[in-house]
């Protein structure tokens, strides 16, 4: 694909006006509305976005559903990704969080990719002002193939798979960017931080699958002369 060609001084004075130095963390909410073009989808609710700006990278908090009993709990380990801001053509500057090759510790597929208006003047925390993308709008899609597994009890049971797509909303929270950039927190003391408020609320951790059990040792039978 041809992209626009801007010289090089303009594009270092446009970013490096775009990041001032001090500011670490921007935490952003997210939220999914799933789409009509998915199988066996439970569908994700949505969670919260760390973005540490110093290593150009975001975690997250994801909020998922059990199919099974409908409850809510959530997972640091589902979604990660790149945080970078891009120069657009007729000027301004967009900013962009992805993860278009990824894949979670539970071994979902996984793509992601939000793009905003970049904003200016924007308190941060830290004695910091900064530009920052209040409202990101794109797509979440995740698949996982089918599966066998064994029972508590030992029977086989298939574990249906499941492709799903939701419209992606990624919105601003800038008091806990605030918080979190005034106690000067780490991008993963602020995931703890996060967690602890969806466990006030009644959202427990991802629960641990349960093991396949053992299969019992074959008897050995003794022939006698």
């Amino acid at each position: 694909m041809k992209r626009l060609r801007f010289s090089i001084p303009v594009i270092v004075v446009l970013l490096l006006a775009a990041i001032p130095a001090g500011a670490e963390l921007l935490v952003y909410s997210l939220k999914l509305d799933p789409t009509s073009n998915s199988v066996n989808y439970p569908g994700i609710p949505g969670g919260y976005l760390v973005v540490d700006e110093n290593s150009g990278s975001f975690s997250s908090v994801m909020i998922l559903r059990d199919p099974d009993t409908n409850q809510r709990y959530y997972t640091t380990s589902f979604l990660s990704g790149s945080y970078f801001e891009l120069l657009r053509g007729g000027g301004g500057i967009s900013t962009v969080l992805s993860n278009l090759s990824g894949s979670s510790d539970s071994g979902e597929s996984v793509a992601f990719q939000v793009v905003g208006k970049t904003d200016g003047g924007t308190n941060v925390g830290g004695g910091v002002s900064l530009r920052v993308a209040k409202n990101l709008r794109g797509f979440f899609m995740t698949n996982a193939e089918e599966s066998s597994t064994t029972s508590t009890s030992g029977d086989p049971l298939l574990e249906l798979g499941f492709a799903g797509a939701s419209k992606a909303d990624v919105d601003f929270e800038s008091g806990s960017t605030r918080n979190a950039n005034n106690a000067r927190m780490s991008s993963a003391t602020a995931i703890t931080e996060i967690t602890r408020t969806l466990e006030r609320q009644g959202i427990r951790p991802e629960p641990t699958p349960t093991p396949s059990p053992t299969p019992s040792p074959t008897p050995v039978v003794a022939v006698l002369p």
